[in-house]
């Protein structure tokens, strides 16, 4: 089983390539469907796993979260303009490379040191059942779309004009983050 470090850097992984790819395929061929599920689901993933972790184990963490929650609602704004614009546009690539400008140092700041400090203060037991946690989550929100996991627009719609307070008590997590 991964650690939860693991789980969240293969996340990011596959949410920078799905971003790279589309911003190198034609404009004509964008489907942005995947790029927009992927980081939508860990965006998700992210507030039910990773920051009660890093509040929990993490003295510095306060601030931190906080800026972990600025991000997630920063990011999740943009993302909601940004699938309004046909992916053919220029305001949907001025859109895409927005939500970058957040995402890309929100990746780098947890792959430089909340994930290390995380995994030093946990130990390898609490990092595994942790990156459980991440991957079971990861896949409860997956399975319901299938093998390329990207739900149909009105679900996909749907998720991103849910708040993330209203998305935690659907998934039984109650209110708190």
């Amino acid at each position: 089983m991964p650690r939860l470090s693991e789980a969240v850097k293969r996340d990011q992984a596959r949410i920078t390539d799905a971003y790279h790819g589309l911003m190198a395929t034609n404009p004509d061929d964008r489907e942005p469907d995947a790029f927009v599920w992927a980081l939508a689901r860990y965006l998700i993933v992210e507030n039910l796993a990773l920051l009660p972790a890093l509040e929990y184990h993490l003295s510095s963490s306060r601030e931190r979260q906080r800026r972990l929650s600025d991000d997630y609602d920063s990011i999740h704004t943009k993302l909601r303009h940004m699938v309004k614009y046909d992916p053919s546009e220029e305001s949907f690539v001025s859109a895409l490379r927005a939500i970058w400008v957040d995402l890309e140092p929100h990746i780098r700041e947890e792959n430089d040191g909340d994930l290390e400090e995380l995994e030093n203060k946990m130990g390898l037991e609490d990092s595994e059942a942790l990156g459980r946690k991440y991957e079971t989550l990861r896949e409860m929100l997956q399975k319901p779309y299938g093998k390329d996991g990207v739900p149909d627009e009105e679900t996909l719609r749907d998720v991103l004009d849910t708040t993330k307070q209203e998305l935690m008590e659907r998934m039984g997590m109650g209110g708190g983050v």
